[in-house]
Formats: structure tokens, C-alpha cells, sequence
């Protein structure tokens, strides 16, 4: 296959895992394994120059502003990737998560735009992300659809997204593509193994996420308190945070925080997924979850909400199900029960055909062949 030149283009550090989830750092691997040869563009830090002078601001008119989605940032990007660019010939830059450093690009370059969200998707979903300015929201708006019409192709990790750049920012449908983001893992286990470590005699309920409230970890919780009370032998750990004080029981365990930079805490993190049945989630807002992937790598089943992009990272009766945002901690409950009392008949074909979506799917090998697909598509019809 043709090793293409491409331009990796984000403000941010590619080679920092603990950046964007992994995202970039594991995406600029695959692409360097299966797309072509790679030049980084970045990083460019600008956000701490202005970020006194914002919040200042925001107090005055009682309403934030958004600098990452502000056209100030947007030109100072502009200047400093258009001199980047000065003189390259890259087949394609590669922009991940990257709308306000391509909104101002001026380049012949093709560009790949990539990402899990856009601004209309995301402003008043997430609730850090709500209530700012009008000045901010027009903006954040602005820098997004020139984002997507400067892009040749514009590609988001699930449908959700990918109808609002269509519906919302009139991005022409066949320049619209949608392929997930992969699992933050170095290692991915060897899948005849993955279920040796499972033992059915208990249920193994693994939390992972640092927002306690938005992930949903009081359902969670509740989860576990129904499971007990119908009689399920079970344990339920988080992972990433800490539960308030009144969230308590004997088959709770809390791990505040895992560094999966450390190979001793990597090691302990992926004894977890190794032991774990299922990844319970009820998120009440996520653009897509790479957690989800992780989970599937191992062959653990996602028991989550349907909301936002999660339906591009898990999909009903293939590698978990997704419940509707109203689910309480019962309805997770006769889930998990109905799943977990019929283990060799019910449980154990998902957690096979979650690990077989993952390699189908899920993989950054996998998704860098769907971005090659997308590209030699276009150049094919552009040689035509």
C-alpha cells in the first residue's frame, strides 16, 4: 500500500498520552504504521497568554468566554501553521480535534478533519460547556462550519455528530464520513485468553470515569444495591475518582486514581478489565467514550446510556447495550442479572462478540485503514 506524506496537524502535544485521552498520541502511531510517514506540526502553546485576561471578561458580563473556540486563537493558529506549512508537500494533513487551528488554515493541502463532536453537539450538552456569552457561542459556531468547509473531509466517531456538521453547519453529506476513535492501550491482551481470568461465581462491575455525577455513578451504585438485593453475588470498583462519603458498602472498592503511564499502575489496570464482566457506565453526556473500546479490547461488555456519540463505540447485543437516559439502577440491575444468570449461554457469547468488534471495529488498525479507504477514495476520483 502507498506510504502517504502527511501533515499531523494539533495544538496540542501528539506525543503526551495523557492529551485528548490518548487520542492523538495512539492515532499518530497507527498512522505512522499503516498510513505513511508523519511530520507533527505541533504543539503550539497559546491558551495561557489570554486566559487571565478571559476570565476577567467572563466575570464582568457574568457569562464565560470560550477560548478555544475564539477567533483570536483561530488567527494566532492560522499564522503559526501556515508558516509550518510553508513550502511542504504533504499528500494530506491529518487534523484531530482541531477546528479552530484549521479554521483560518490557508493551504492547497487536502485536509482530514477528525473529530467527536462538533461545537452545536457539544455547547449546552456537557455542562462545563453551556452558558457562554452570546459573542462566544457565535464564534464557537463560526470557527466550526469554516472548520468543515475548509476540510476536504470532515470525519466524526459516531452518526450523532456526523448529522449535526450535515443538519447544522450545512456540510455537504458526501464529504461526511464517520469512523471511531481507538482504546488508549499500548497492548491490546491476546483474545484466547481474555475469558481465563473471568470467574462466574461473582460479578465483576468495573467503573471507570473522573466525574463522578456525569458519568453516572450514583446509578451505578444503585446498580449494585439492586444486584445485591435479588440475591447476585457482586462487587462494583471505581476507578478515576471518589465517590461522595454517603456512597458506601462492603462490596464497594474505590481506586481514586490509575496512571497508566506507570507500568506498575498499567499492569493494575489491566488486571481489572481482565477480571471484570462488565464496564457499567450510565453516562449522562458523552461525545463518544474511549473507554469503550478499552473495554471491548478486553472482551468486557459496556452496560451504558444511549445518548450523544456513544452508539459509535457500542453497539446493542454486539459489545454491550445501551438504556435509555431515564434507566434507573433496577432496570441496569435486570440486565446484568438476566445476562449474568445465563453465563454460558448469554454472557459468555457477548464478551466474545464484544473482543470481535473490537478487532473488526475498534482497533486504531482498523480505523486507520477506514481513513485510508476515505482518502484513496477521493484521490482515486480526483486521478479519474
Amino acid at each position: 500500500m502507498k506510504r502517504y506524506k502527511i501533515g499531523f496537524l494539533t495544538s496540542f502535544d501528539p506525543l503526551d498520552k495523557r492529551k485528548l485521552s490518548g487520542v492523538t498520541y495512539h492515532l499518530l502511531r497507527a498512522v505512522q504504521r499503516n498510513l505513511g510517514d508523519v511530520e507533527i506540526l505541533g504543539p503550539m502553546r497559546t491558551r495561557r497568554l489570554l486566559s487571565g485576561v478571559l476570565n476577567r471578561i467572563g466575570k464582568k458580563f457574568k457569562k464565560p468566554y470560550n477560548l478555544d473556540h475564539s477567533f483570536y486563537l483561530a488567527s494566532r493558529y492560522a499564522g503559526y501553521f501556515n508558516n509550518k506549512l510553508r513550502g511542504k508537500d504533504y499528500d494530506f494533513i491529518l487534523a484531530p480535534r482541531s477546528s479552530t487551528e484549521i479554521a483560518l488554515l490557508k493551504t492547497k493541502i487536502p485536509v482530514l478533519y477528525y473529530s467527536d463532536t462538533t461545537f452545536a453537539s457539544l455547547y449546552n450538552y456537557y455542562e462545563w460547556f453551556s452558558g457562554f456569552m452570546p459573542l462566544s457561542v457565535w464564534e464557537g459556531n463560526k470557527i466550526e462550519k469554516m472548520a468543515q468547509k475548509r476540510s476536504t473531509w470532515t470525519v466524526f466517531t459516531s452518526q450523532w455528530a456526523a448529522e449535526s456538521a450535515i443538519n447544522v453547519y450545512k456540510t455537504p453529506s458526501e464529504k461526511v464520513f464517520v469512523v471511531p476513535f481507538g482504546p488508549n492501550l499500548d497492548v491490546v491482551p491476546d483474545k484466547t485468553t481474555l475469558l481465563m481470568n473471568k470467574q462466574p461465581d461473582i460479578c465483576q462491575l468495573l467503573f471507570l470515569g473522573v466525574e463522578w455525577e456525569r458519568k453516572g455513578g450514583n446509578i451505578a451504585f444503585d446498580t449494585l444495591k439492586h444486584l445485591k438485593i435479588n440475591g447476585l453475588k457482586c462487587n462494583l470498583t471505581v476507578v478515576g475518582c471518589v465517590p461522595p462519603a454517603d456512597v458506601s458498602d462492603e462490596d464497594l472498592h474505590v481506586i481514586p486514581f490509575i496512571n497508566k503511564n506507570n507500568v506498575d499502575e498499567y499492569i493494575r489496570f489491566e488486571q481489572l478489565l481482565l477480571q471484570s464482566h462488565f464496564l457499567i457506565l450510565p453516562t449522562r453526556a458523552e461525545c463518544f467514550g474511549v473507554v469503550f473500546c478499552e473495554a471491548s479490547a478486553f472482551g468486557v461488555p459496556s452496560i451504558t446510556t444511549d445518548t450523544g456519540g456513544i452508539a459509535g463505540a457500542v453497539k446493542n447485543n454486539v459489545n454491550g447495550y445501551r438504556l435509555p437516559l431515564l434507566a434507573t439502577g433496577c432496570d441496569y440491575a435486570e440486565l446484568i442479572i438476566e445476562l449474568f444468570n445465563n453465563y454460558e449461554e448469554k454472557y459468555i457469547p457477548l464478551a466474545r462478540s464484544s473482543r470481535d468488534y473490537f478487532d473488526d471495529s475498534l482497533s486504531w488498525d482498523k480505523v486507520t485503514l477506514q481513513l485510508r479507504q476515505i482518502v484513496e477514495q477521493t484521490f482515486s476520483i480526483g486521478d479519474k
